[in-house]
Parts: C-alpha cells; sequence; structure tokens
C-alpha cells in the first residue's frame, strides 16, 4: 500500500476515535454493509503526499501512461511501415503523451497551485491544437477497406490491425473481454457508496457548504455544467473559487486518503477474485510492452 498507513477503519464509522501512538488518528467502529447485503472490507488509510506516485492493485494489470505511449509509438512506426511498404505515403504524427499518471485524478483534483490556475480544466487536453485527418486514401489502407493498392496486397483487418498482431507476437490469446479496467469502474464505484467514504464526503460536504459551495459530493461538482472543460471553455472565478474549497476540503475531510484506502481493499478483494484472467492480461500487456521497446529501439 502507497504511503504510510495511518490506521484501519473497519464497517461503518460509528464508533471511538482514538489517538494512534505512530500512526495517528485510528478509526474504530461497528461493521457494517452494503445495501445488498456485501460486508465492508477492513481497509487501512494511507497517507498519501503525492497522488501522482499512488497506486492500486489493479494497476499491475493495466497499462500505465508510460506503457501507453510506448506502445502507441510503436504502433504508428508499425502502420507507417506498412504503408510505405504498400507504396503509399502518409506522414502519421507521433502520439501525443498523457499529461497525468495513473491516478492523478481518480478522486477529483487535489492540487491547490492547478485549482488557483485552471480550476477543474485540463489545458494539456483541451486546448491542444486538433489534429489533421489522414486523407482517405491512407484512411482505406490503414483499416482495411480495400483489399489491394498499387497491386498489392493489403494486409487483413488493414495494417492497424497488422500492427496490433506484430505487437501481441508471443502474447497468450487475446481474451474476449478484457476485465481489468471495468474492475477498475466497480470498485470506484463500490468505494463510493461505501459507508466510510459516505462519512467522509459528508465532512467535506459540510466543509464546502460553509464556504458557499453546497455540493454533496465531488462527483457532483464534476457534472455541473459551468465547470465542463472543453475547447471553447473559459475557466471563471467561481470555478477558481470552488476548484480551491474543493481542494481544501478534502484535506480537511481527510477525503482522499479514506477514499483511496478504502478503494484498495475493494480492489484487492477483485483481483482475488479473478487472478486467472487477470494474469492473462498482465502476460499480454507485458508482451505488448516488450515488443513495443524493440519497435521504438529502431526508430
Amino acid at each position: 500500500m502507497p504511503g504510510t498507513a495511518r490506521g484501519t477503519v473497519r464497517g461503518k464509522v460509528c464508533g471511538t476515535l482514538s489517538l494512534g501512538l505512530v500512526f495517528g488518528l485510528v478509526l474504530t467502529g461497528c461493521a457494517s454493509a452494503h445495501d445488498d447485503g456485501r460486508k465492508e472490507p477492513p481497509a487501512q488509510v494511507p497517507n498519501i503526499r503525492d497522488i501522482n506516485t499512488f497506486t492500486l492493485p489493479l494497476d499491475a494489470y493495466q497499462q500505465s501512461p508510460a506503457d501507453r505511449q510506448a506502445v502507441r509509438l510503436a504502433t504508428t512506426t508499425l502502420v507507417t511501415r506498412c504503408l510505405h511498404g504498400l507504396g503509399v505515403k502518409a506522414d502519421i504524427l507521433d502520439p501525443r503523451p498523457t499529461p497525468f499518471q495513473q491516478n492523478a485524478r481518480r478522486y477529483g483534483i487535489t492540487d491547490e497551485a492547478r485549482a488557483k490556475t485552471y480550476g477543474y480544466s485540463a489545458p494539456e487536453i483541451s486546448k491542444r491544437s486538433p489534429r489533421p485527418d489522414l486523407p482517405k486514401p491512407v484512411q482505406e489502407v490503414a483499416f482495411g477497406r480495400t483489399k489491394q493498392v498499387h497491386g498489392k496486397k493489403v494486409p487483413e483487418g488493414g495494417c492497424t490491425a497488422d500492427a496490433e498482431r506484430r505487437l501481441d507476437s508471443g502474447a497468450p490469446a487475446r481474451p474476449a473481454r478484457m476485465i481489468a479496467g471495468q474492475l477498475g469502474v466497480v470498485t470506484l464505484e463500490r468505494a463510493s457508496k461505501d459507508s466510510r467514504v459516505k462519512a467522509a464526503f459528508g465532512k467535506w460536504s459540510a466543509c464546502m457548504r460553509t464556504a458557499g459551495h453546497p455540493y454533496s459530493t465531488p462527483t457532483q461538482i464534476m457534472r455541473d455544467k459551468r465547470f465542463v472543460d472543453g475547447r471553447e471553455h473559459r475557466v471563471t472565478k467561481l470555478e477558481i473559487d470552488t476548484a480551491l474549497a474543493d481542494v481544501r476540503c478534502k484535506k480537511s475531510a481527510n477525503l482522499i486518503n479514506v477514499w483511496a484506502g478504502v478503494e484498495t481493499a475493494y480492489q484487492r478483494l477483485a483481483v482475488a477474485q479473478n487472478k486467472a484472467a487477470l494474469s492473462v492480461e498482465q502476460r499480454l500487456l507485458a508482451t505488448r510492452r516488450a515488443n513495443a521497446a524493440k519497435v521504438n529501439e529502431e526508430r
């Protein structure tokens, strides 16, 4: 578990609050369960100093931003080689790197300095200049919409499918359904409904109301149309004020630590219950990572 554990949260937070000799506050309480009868797993509350370095159990079964970038770069190289080999001239731009780490925004914004400047927006993504589409004749070869070009046979599915097959070379058969990402969605939802996280939401919400921003949960803010990011979005004073209050209230409610600790517990259960399928996905991603590295070394 990343960070230093501050204590253990068990069941519903309805008991006593005591001081730990080393780890600070320790929450103890009565047992609780979800509305559907599932018990809430014990969870360690971490002390996350930098959300950018925080990892969750399911991260080991998914591509990191760096891995994703490497695979995209290799894919671009392989597709370009394929097109050129068929006599098709194409200038495919290298992929743009992901500006955030894996879990940087999983629980909403947490950086006060960014909130003061950008509010809820991410101009690194939303304000990027659009990239030109590939010419239609190139798309037909890249995506296998034609069988031949310049008298040469186009690989089945086109150059993009051919690149995928090359990156998968030596890997276990690709599952019909990749589940790691889906499990991550489920665990985030379950953690959000957990009594311990809901109690932290309550503290956060009370803090936000005091600051003049009546929201029940951080997710509610993300649905506020006034703060939805986009190419034409302009950050207002209201957005800045709300974002700053959001970050500060998360700190005062210890929300990120509780939320992350509880989700970690749910993810550990998800990994244990789906170990075989996840191991296949992990081997597949490892092979693709290795194959991508070889391609990128030859660029």
